[in-house]
Parts: structure tokens; sequence; C-alpha cells
């Protein structure tokens, strides 16, 4: 058996009010549910620790006026494997999250990389919103 080599993945996301009223945000993205292309939902745990992609700063109230940009980050942990491993049905290529915000409602978002839910051990780290277009680093 080959080693595996373990390795940190992560997305950002942007968060842009496209309304004519501003929007607050307070905490953490919550609900976030992994979807395969054959329809099955992968649900996942979530924590909230510093990674090495993105820091865990402090929850703050983030106010977005019209046009205003926030984000926050999601990574996940994989131990790489050898390409002769057998291919997982854990594929998810998009997600859908639940924004820290009053009467909110899935956000939808389709990955240019498709992450493999079950070898992150169903499992992602997520940061709170910041008003900044990158998560803490």
């Amino acid at each position: 058996m080959a080693d595996t080599v373990p390795a940190t993945f992560g997305y950002t996301f942007l968060v842009a009010n496209e309304g004519e009223k501003t929007c607050e945000l307070r905490g953490y993205p919550y609900e976030i549910i992994f979807s395969t292309v054959g329809g099955e939902s992968l649900k996942v745990s979530i924590s909230h620790e510093r990674t090495e992609l993105c820091a865990q700063p402090k929850v703050q109230r983030v106010v977005l006026r019209p046009g205003g940009v926030g984000s926050f980050g999601v990574s996940y942990n994989y131990a790489i494997a050898p390409s002769s491993e057998e291919p997982t049905t854990c594929i998810a290529p998009l997600i859908d999250i639940r924004l820290p915000a009053l009467g909110s409602h899935f956000f939808s978002y389709e990955f240019p990389v498709r992450m493999d839910v079950c070898e992150a051990g169903r499992k992602a780290d997520v940061t709170p919103v910041e008003d900044r277009v990158a998560p803490t680093a």
C-alpha cells in the first residue's frame, strides 16, 4: 500500500448584495449540503477551526449595502491516495448553503472542481462571513 499525503483544499465564496436595501449577516453559514451529479444529498459535519487556508476571525456583524461584497471560506482535508484506488460515489459538484441572515434561503453554487465528500471524512471547516472579498488567511 502506498503512502497517502494529507492536503487541505477549499473555496472562497463571495456574497454580493444585488438588492436595493442594506443586508445584515452575522456568524457562520449553516446547513451546508453537498449534492452528487445523481442528486444524492451528502451531509457533512461543520467545524469552525483554523486551517492552512483560512483563519477563524472573530464573528462580527457584516452590513452589506447595495453592491457590497463579503466572503466566507469552506475548507476540507484529503488524504491523497494513489490513482489506482476505486473511484468513489461521493463526488459532489454542487453545494447549497444557508447564510446567517434573517429569513435566509439556500444559495446554490456549482464547483469548477469536484469535491470528494467521503474522502474528506464528511467534514468541512467554515469561516464566519467577513466584510472583505477574501476570508482572512
